[in-house]
């Protein structure tokens, strides 16, 4: 039997998979699989300056196409650099597979130079974290961790294989195509008896409400999602960081929830008597876990691809384990059975439309806002009249670019991408620079603040040289907003590590090769977007804003 090369295997196996990138910093321990790019046109190393930058880029790849995502890491600390990367990749259901070079087995559980158990670093970021300890394992890993990672609800997995055994020969007649060891994540139907009793459910309910989650854009329920709303006259709201979800300009949208979404989504889940919590945990930011938001009289019907969530935080009437897709459908066919035109609920829908346009009237008022510095509100306006359709938006963590979630409107799945309740400061450039590869005929823009901006700017070095044409706005406030302003609420205005200094940014991109903009008037924003976009290239519009300190979450009632 023929043989080849252990690093050369691996790259085969993920050419197998369809992967087209290989998102990572070359170490010593990985060279035997990256040399084996050199030259190839199928598949390409994109060399980042920092690890995180790497697995951020893989994360933001995976969200806009659905596909499995590669990155590739040398011993030690290359591989913990990894680490807020794939906590965000977990708490975001990203199939992201770092593929971990380590040190030689006789070095490992001997304190040896790079030596740490990265297994169990990794095994709470990770639906699974293994080693291989054979050159003859490392084939079946690899379809391992691809199966894993793309089965049920979606995940990052580490894969670490350590630097001899990829010296070692393994069988070429071990590759082997996906289907014949995995298949496609299915549309597992539900409960038929759960089903029917939802259908009951939603049938008498008078105020019913769609909470559309992340499960409705993995599982490519949108479709599905809007035919229920219409068919029963349920008010629509995304749950916190899903927006994508449902088109924002459809009759039946209320809005966003959440301490950065609008209190309009809060009003109207709270007077529903019925929520249908469709591909959803109920996030914390969408609800706060209490009944501040949703009424404790309101009943929950719950479905989830996976069991542990249904029921896990709020109490549910009907729970349904299963693809969000599948079940909507199940759901469709049984309402239609007992009624075939639904039911109408004409009150609850002039009400919720019209709490849905105190939402639009609200924000319709902010143009009337007038500051020198600009006030961060007015630059959404003029950002949303530039975006082309379909313009993929990553939002960065920070209170500028936060007050993005109730100001820019999603029409299309797969068009926002944030920091999925991970909290990851810095995230959005190169997240924002992985859409775009997944991507490329997309337009991509990345909102900042000045603060997660400069966490992994030096990541402008990769989008020039592998010339990845993102558009970064920058809203500079010169402050750490968020800590600030609790500082001045909790803290007597006790400021501090909250002021910050920094460089112009628009200057910044240009010492990086890149373009750069400044902008001192909302009138301009527009056509410099638009002129960014059309230009093509990796771009830093910079926006100096003023402080905003953002008021607390409204309640409803």
């Amino acid at each position: 039997m023929s043989e080849i090369a252990a690093g050369q295997a691996v790259i085969e196996l993920l050419r197998a998979e369809g992967v087209e990138y290989v998102f990572g910093v070359t170490g010593l321990t990985t060279n035997n699989m990256v040399t084996q790019m050199y030259g190839r046109e199928d598949i390409k190393f994109i060399d980042t300056r920092h690890e995180e930058g790497a697995v951020l880029m893989a994360y933001g790849y995976s969200k806009s196409t659905g596909k499995p995502s590669v990155c590739m890491t040398t011993s030690g600390p290359g591989t913990i650099n990894l680490a807020g990367g794939m906590s965000l990749a977990l708490k975001g259901r990203a199939p992201v597979i770092a593929i971990a070079g380590d040190t030689a087995t006789e070095y490992i559980g001997r304190d040896g130079s790079q030596a740490f158990d990265l297994v169990n670093i990794f095994k709470p970021l990770t639906k699974m974290a293994v080693q291989a300890n054979r050159t003859d394992r490392v084939p079946d890993l690899i379809r391992e961790a691809f199966r894993v990672a793309m089965w049920g609800k979606q995940g990052p997995v580490l894969l670490d294989i350590p630097r001899d055994l990829l010296d070692k020969e393994t069988l070429s007649d071990q590759m082997l195509s996906p289907d014949q060891y995995r298949t496609v994540n299915p549309k597992t139907p539900g409960d038929v008896q759960a089903v029917n009793l939802a259908a009951k459910l939603l049938l008498t309910a008078e105020r019913p409400l769609l909470l559309a989650g992340g499960g409705v854009v993995d599982g490519e329920a949108s479709t599905e999602a809007i035919h229920l709303a219409e068919l029963l006259d349920m008010a629509m709201v995304p749950s916190y960081g899903h927006h994508d979800a449902i088109p924002n300009s459809h009759p039946n949208y209320v809005g966003p929830p959440g301490g950065r979404g609008s209190g309009e989504a809060h009003e109207a889940m709270d007077k529903a008597d019925l929520i249908l919590a469709l591909g959803t945990k109920i996030n914390q930011p969408s609800s706060s876990w209490d009944y501040s938001v949703i009424n404790e009289d309101t009943k929950i019907i719950q479905i989830d691809i996976d069991p542990i969530e249904v029921g896990r935080n709020y109490p549910v009437a009907v729970g349904i384990v299963g693809d969000a897709q599948r079940v909507a459908q199940q759901l469709i066919e049984a309402v239609c059975d007992i009624s075939a035109d639904g039911k109408t609920n004409k009150v609850w829908k002039s009400e919720f439309q019209s709490i849905a346009r105190k939402r639009i009237e609200r924000l319709q008022s902010e143009r009337a806002l007038s500051a020198d510095p600009m006030m961060p509100q007015q630059v959404y306006p003029e950002l949303t009249r530039a975006l082309p359709k379909g313009t993929m938006v990553t939002i960065d963590a920070g209170v500028a670019p936060g007050l993005a979630y109730d100001r820019i409107f999603f029409e299309e799945p797969r068009t926002m991408f944030n920091y999925a309740g991970q909290g990851a400061l810095g995230m959005a450039f190169s997240v924002g620079l992985g859409t775009k590869l997944g991507r490329p005929d997309r337009t991509a823009i990345s909102i900042h603040g000045d603060g997660g901006f400069l966490y992994t700017c030096g990541e402008l070095n990769t989008a020039v040289r592998h010339n990845i044409p993102s558009v970064s706005i920058v809203l500079n406030n010169n402050c750490m907003g968020a800590e600030k302003s609790q500082q001045k609420t909790l803290h007597n205005e006790k400021y501090v590590g909250v002021d910050l200094e920094n460089p112009r940014f628009d200057k910044l991109a240009e010492v990086f090769g890149a373009k750069g903009y400044y902008v001192e008037h909302p009138s301009e924003i527009s056509d410099v977007v638009s002129e960014a976009v059309k230009n093509s290239v990796p771009s830093v519009i910079e926006i100096p804003v003023q402080e905003y300190f953002p008021p607390s979450a409204p309640k409803p009632r």
